[in-house]
């Protein structure tokens, strides 16, 4: 099947791969090659795309949506990290800052926006350690 990864900062995958795993407001999904016709959301967590050479290409989404169609999967999203960018004890430092700012919050929108950072590095964390855990 055919896989196309978009996000605002462009093209971040095209080519063949064996399967998509992808995560939905009601878990995560697993495409493979002829995968029934489907349009749906993507919640923030991994994108898994294990490529034709049985490699796993890892990224921190953010959400977005994806669609199967025809042995094609297209999947759009504004944001995107590449598991390879990711540092954990950058992360960890930057949940420490929210958390602080969120202690600190003098109101509903400071609140909402350390909450939203929080939720953000998460993400990223979750995808970083799936860099270090062995294949099964």
């Amino acid at each position: 099947m055919h896989v196309t990864l978009v996000s605002l900062n462009g093209l971040q995958f095209d080519d063949n791969a064996l399967e998509v795993r992808v995560k939905t407001p009601i878990g995560h999904m697993v495409v493979l090659p002829g995968h029934e016709p489907i349009t749906a959301v993507t919640s923030p967590g991994p994108v898994i795309i294990v490529d034709s050479k049985n490699q796993e290409e890892i990224f921190a989404s953010y959400g977005g949506m994806f669609e199967v169609s025809d042995d094609v999967v297209r999947i759009l999203v504004d944001e995107l990290d590449h598991v390879d960018s990711l540092i954990e004890s950058e992360i960890q430092d930057a949940i420490k800052q929210a958390n602080s700012m969120k202690v600190k919050a003098k109101d509903q929108r400071e609140l909402d926006e350390a909450q939203t950072l929080i939720d953000r590095q998460l993400v990223r964390l979750e995808v970083a350690r799936i860099r270090r855990r062995p294949k099964s």
